[in-house]
């Protein structure tokens, strides 16, 4: 009996530690985690908070740039993230370009976009959030992410500053719940559902937690023909009660 509570101690305890959690707002010279092109630590133009930021100035010359996080310690609960940027007229230029924000699970193979902003004009510190629902980034899946600027015209910097990224940990009835083998993953139409008879629902949802279609009738061909080229969340509610989420993606 000791040794099952050793061993499920253990469990809980790898699962609790092991997390994505930052906080930085570049104000050391190091920032474990993230790699810069083309952006760099500056104090020359004042961030949202504190003395440091990261900045690039975008110009005919210099026209695009990112940042991007890397981790593997993802537990596969929900994940918080938010930075704040700001934009700032260099030499009597002019503000024309993009952001663009986005993530990865596979090491930077395939990224998908969480949301593109137009940049116009001069934008005061602003704050970015955004949530990635559970299941979204895999437990120990090799995430990044990537906030990028792209230039159109004009002159300017844009700044990046406090990246928060906050991570919650799966319950223990998540660590043990039931395995489904779902196939082909990337998929066309058609997904397989094995252990389909044990199923009560399979309800799809978009990367930002949208119920897109929801299958009361479940067999183990599930067809998605209707859906869009992209990333979903696929939620199976068991018979027994318990549930089950899995990343697939549409090609």
């Amino acid at each position: 009996m000791k040794k099952k509570l050793l061993f499920a101690g253990l469990i809980t305890s790898i699962f609790s530690s092991a997390q994505i959690n930052v906080n930085q707002g570049f104000e050391n010279t190091t920032y474990p985690g993230f790699t810069n092109v083309s952006f760099f630590r500056s104090s020359v133009i004042s961030p949202c908070v504190g003395t440091y930021g990261l900045t690039r100035n975008f110009w005919s010359g210099g026209m695009v740039g990112s940042t991007t996080y890397a981790s593997t310690a993802s537990t596969g609960g929900k994940l918080d993230i938010s930075f704040r940027y700001k934009t700032h007229i260099y030499n009597g230029g002019s503000v024309n370009g993009t952001l663009k924000v986005e993530y990865s699970i596979d090491g930077g193979i395939n990224y998908q976009t969480i949301q593109t902003i137009n940049l116009t004009t001069v934008v005061p510190c602003t704050t970015f959030t955004t949530s990635l629902p559970q299941g979204a980034v895999p437990a120990g899946s090799d995430f990044r992410f990537r906030v990028s600027g792209q230039w159109m015209s004009g002159d300017y910097n844009l700044i990046l500053d406090e990246f928060v990224m906050s991570q919650g940990t799966l319950a223990t009835s998540d660590i043990t719940k039931k395995e489904y083998n779902i196939y082909p993953n990337p998929f066309k139409d058609v997904i397989f559902l094995d252990n389909a008879e044990s199923v009560k629902s399979v309800t799809v949802s978009d990367i930002s937690g949208r119920k897109i279609k929801t299958i009361n009738e479940v067999s183990k061909e599930i067809k998605l023909s209707e859906l869009k080229s992209g990333l979903y969340i696929l939620t199976i509610d068991n018979k027994d009660g318990s549930k089950d989420q899995r990343k697939i993606i549409k090609k």
